[in-house]
């Protein structure tokens, strides 16, 4: 990874941490899912009205084209377009990567819902009109704005043909305002776009119109190509405020968008363990470490046990130091632990799981002590969010030991200290140790 990327990964994580960023996503994310891309939607449309070739081609003209040829009845030629789209695609692993990152606004001119597929099991905000553009609902994990419409939603209005994008500033009003401030106030990322996408130039377009010159720095990653065209049609972009990220091949953009995910949820820290009340555990040296950290986050889980007293603790020494708290602290509600029989009840772990993503979709490393039920559950969704996992425990006999057989977690953690584990394995490990683990990674 060169000195740019780097560069790009220390600053655009701050600005997503900060809720000053948004992702804007293309066609180009949905390839690996085998969705059909423009080119291969219009294809044999194209193909009937004798145009055989549709690289490097206008393809909302061609569309217009399409359209004009059926009597300017835009009503089959959309039902076709939307019947191809509608079959059932599974996200990859680009949706995947993007909904673990703690990133509130994506923007997208895809037409399919692979995108809210991924984020299963958060709360979506979801837009698709104007009409649902001024509507405001409190609590959701993101923001979904599909600008161009949606195969699921009224695909009659969806923005595809020529006369389509003429006329979206008259039929889109709101969108249009709403795409004007985020481009002023959010730092946006654009993802599969490619070099020769006719669609970005269109958005590139629409956005220039409606901002002006960009008050923000905007980013985009492309793959390289070896064309003096290419180097120019890049330091183009840049007169409207976009740089362009070359990449030589789409495992370093799921590098990129993997240590995006990470980074963009700051140094947080979740702590896990046994949720009785009566838990026997010294967390004092860690909670004091983490306190002394300026800009160390405590995620609260609101539960019980392990996890409140780490909350005392922490609390306790930051105010001794005469600090602010009230960054240095987020809670999230658990209803988990409303009712202590709760805790014992494994009917309960599934709805668990789902009250728990949004507090480890924002959490960067987990440490987890020993536990029961609901302890594993919510390592099981610390897995999937793709947090760092800690495991601090002695008893090989609780649940959480099974943690050591998990080929990424032991591997992730091999990778930044490799005697940790091994401490762990011999009941060896003290809170140094943690804390020297803990520091490693927050200087990463």
């Amino acid at each position: 990874m060169n000195k740019e990327v780097k560069l790009f990964l220390d600053e655009y994580s701050r600005e997503i941490f900060l809720g000053k960023a948004a992702y804007f996503i293309g066609s180009g994310i949905s390839v690996d899912s085998r969705i059909p891309d423009w080119s291969g939607l219009l294809k044999p449309f194209a193909q009937a009205i004798g145009i055989s070739e549709l690289d490097g081609k206008d393809l909302p003209l061609i569309a217009q084209y399409i359209v004009n040829e059926g009597s300017a009845n835009r009503g089959p030629f959309i039902n076709k377009v939307a019947s191809k789209l509608k079959k059932k695609f599974a996200p990859n692993n680009y949706h995947r990567i993007i909904s673990k990152t703690k990133v509130s606004t994506i923007w997208t001119t895809n037409y399919d819902n692979l995108l809210e597929q991924s984020f299963s099991g958060q709360t979506i905000d979801l837009k698709v009109n104007d009409d649902s553009i001024g509507q405001y609902d409190e609590g959701f994990d993101v923001e979904i704005i599909k600008m161009h419409g949606c195969v699921h939603h009224d695909p009659n209005k969806m923005v595809i043909t020529q006369s389509d994008y003429e006329d979206f500033f008259i039929n889109r009003p709101a969108i249009s305002q709403r795409l004007r401030v985020d481009l002023l106030q959010k730092s946006f990322l654009f993802l599969g776009y490619s070099y020769r996408d006719p669609n970005i130039q269109n958005i590139i377009t629409e956005a220039r119109r409606l901002s002006g010159n960009f008050a923000r720095q905007h980013y985009l990653i492309t793959k390289v190509k070896k064309e003096r065209e290419f180097e120019l049609w890049c330091k183009n972009l840049e007169r409207y405020g976009i740089k362009v990220l070359k990449i030589d091949d789409f495992v370093e953009l799921e590098n990129i968008l993997d240590t995006l995910s990470l980074k963009s949820r700051g140094k947080s820290v979740f702590i896990t363990g046994s949720h009785r009340e009566d838990a026997n555990v010294d967390v004092n040296e860690l909670c004091k470490f983490l306190a002394g950290q300026h800009d160390v986050i405590l995620n609260d889980g609101q539960s019980t046990g392990v996890m409140a007293i780490a909350r005392q603790v922490y609390i306790e020494s930051i105010l001794e130091e005469n600090m602010d708290i009230q960054d240095r602290i987020r809670f999230f509600p658990n209803p988990y632990a409303a009712n202590p029989s709760f805790a014992n009840n494994p009917m309960l772990l599934p709805q668990l799981k789902e009250w728990r993503s949004s507090l480890l979709r924002s959490t960067h490393v987990l440490v987890a002590f020993d536990g029961g039920m609901g302890t594993e559950s919510e390592i099981q969704v610390a897995l999937e969010m793709g947090c760092i996992i800690i495991p601090f425990f002695k008893n090989c006999q609780s649940l959480t030991w099974k943690l050591l057989d998990n080929n990424s977690l032991t591997s992730r953690l091999n990778g930044i200290d490799d005697t940790y584990l091994a401490k762990v394995s011999g009941s060896l490990v003290t809170e140094t140790d943690l804390i020297a683990l803990l520091t490693k990674i927050f200087n990463e």
